[in-house]
């Protein structure tokens, strides 16, 4: 009876031991993921870096001494551009993921049937070509796209996993073509979307984007509203929507904050600073409106010394990453 006993308990011991064993690696990867997600949906291993795109190009009016090292070759853009690059490539968690910037020397690597000639001479509007490139990105390749000018207040961990393993598609705040929209998945912002590989909707998305540059009949608000009209139609069930208070549109008051803010002295009431991942910048009114050509060309000094809202955001986030003696 005793050795019976004995015997019984090797059992559940090798038993036991073997699940704890092969369990073990995905509980500490999915602590290296999100410490604080608390999910049962854990993988067993990593296969593919999911990716992080973002897109970059040389403005025409930008003075020519401006260099940044995230590139292999000596590029010319604006400071903020610059900040908000390195931010995002230090957001990232390399282990798992993957961040990649295409510029226009690149996107036929990336993109080998893309129509556009992608430079700030071209014709066609920087934010028709910058929504283009990102629906036929993320349909060929998938992951998260992060327009130029991107504030990255978090680390994007949350983001990624959500996509990876519970949801196909992911947006974030409010369109600006729609009243109170923050809240409505079916009209969100455009300028940052995270989506699955071959994504329905993305795909829908991507052809009706090349339709309207086939028929040339686009402005710069065409993507926004393409990809609303398909949201509508389509009603994607695995769809996941951060509001306004995650992408720094809202303040205290629930109204939405004008852009003239972040270049004031006033300190912005977020709707909710905590819960903020990134801040959403319009960048093509950053570059093309001529109130905010005085900022676009100063140096990282004159930048910082400006004292603006929107550096010193820029300043504290770096400061958090350790990247401040970068700039200083």
């Amino acid at each position: 009876m005793e050795k019976n006993i004995i015997v019984l308990s090797f059992i559940v011991f090798f038993v036991v031991g073997i699940f704890m064993y092969s369990d073990i690696f995905g509980i500490l990867y999915e602590r290296n993921i999100h410490p604080l997600l608390n999910s049962f949906n854990r993988p067993n291993k990593y296969k593919e870096k999911l990716i992080v795109w973002t897109y970059l190009e040389e403005p025409s009016f930008l003075n020519k001494d401006i260099d940044i090292e995230l590139l292999n070759r000596h590029k010319n853009f604006t400071t903020l551009f610059k900040m908000c690059l390195k931010i995002m490539d230090r957001s990232i968690n390399k282990k798992y993921y993957a961040f990649h910037v295409i510029t226009p020397e690149n996107v036929k690597e990336y993109l080998p049937d893309f129509p556009i000639k992608m430079n700030a001479d071209s014709k066609y509007p920087l934010k028709f070509r910058v929504d283009l490139l990102a629906s036929m990105i993320l349909s060929k390749n998938g992951g998260l796209f992060l327009s130029p000018a991107t504030l990255v207040m978090k680390n994007l961990d949350e983001i990624l996993y959500k996509l990876t393993f519970n949801y196909d598609l992911i947006t974030f705040g409010g369109s600006v073509n729609v009243v109170n929209s923050c809240d409505d998945k079916y009209n969100p912002s455009n300028y940052v979307i995270a989506a699955k590989k071959g994504n329905k909707v993305i795909n829908l998305y991507k052809e009706r984007m090349l339709n309207h540059y086939k028929t040339y009949n686009f402005k710069e608000s065409t993507g926004e509203v393409v990809f609303s009209d398909v949201l509508h139609e389509l009603k994607p069930e695995k769809h996941y929507h951060f509001d306004c208070s995650y992408t720094g549109y809202t303040d205290v008051n629930n109204n939405l904050i004008p852009l003239k803010e972040y270049y004031g002295f006033m300190p912005i009431q977020f709707k909710d600073k905590n819960s903020l991942i990134f801040i959403s910048l319009p960048y093509d009114t950053i570059l093309e409106n001529i109130q905010y050509q005085w900022f676009n060309n100063l140096s990282e000094d004159q930048f910082f010394n400006s004292k603006i809202q929107l550096t010193k955001i820029i300043y504290n986030r770096l400061n958090n990453l350790n990247l401040i003696q970068k700039v200083e």
